[in-house]
C-alpha cells in the first residue's frame, strides 16, 4: 500500500509540472496590456462646438477598432496609429469601446463640459 501512495504523488506532481510548462507563455511588446490616456478641452459654452478629445491608445496590437457613442450618435473608426482626435464637440458624454487586433477590449467614458 505504501508503494502505491508514493507512485501517485510522483505521477501527479510530474503531470502538473508538464502542464505548467506547456502553459508558460512569453508576452511580447505588441501583446502588452491595452490602455488609453485621454486629454480633453471643455466647450466655451453649452451651445459652442469647440470641445476636444484626444485618445492615445497604447499596448495591445494595432489596428484598433473604436466604437464611439454619444447622446446623439454612434459610429465606428479604425485606427492604426493608436491616436484618435475629435474636434468641434458640443458638451456631452462620450463612451469609447476600443478593441485591438487580438480582441482585447477596454472602455473609456469622457465628459465634455461647458465653461459657462
Amino acid at each position: 500500500m505504501l508503494r502505491f501512495y508514493f507512485y501517485m504523488i510522483f505521477t501527479l506532481s510530474s503531470a502538473f509540472a508538464c502542464f505548467n510548462e506547456a502553459c508558460a507563455q512569453e508576452v511580447s511588446k505588441d501583446q502588452a496590456d491595452l490602455s488609453v490616456s485621454v486629454k480633453t478641452k471643455d466647450a466655451s459654452s453649452k451651445d459652442a462646438k469647440d470641445g476636444y478629445i484626444l485618445l492615445n491608445i497604447t499596448g495591445g496590437e494595432a489596428p484598433y477598432t473604436i466604437d464611439i457613442h454619444s447622446q446623439t450618435s454612434a459610429y465606428q473608426r479604425k485606427e492604426s496609429t493608436g491616436k484618435l482626435e475629435l474636434k468641434k464637440l458640443l458638451p456631452g458624454s462620450f463612451i469609447f469601446i476600443i478593441v485591438d487586433n487580438s480582441k482585447k477590449m477596454i472602455q473609456q467614458s469622457v465628459t465634455i463640459s461647458s465653461e459657462n
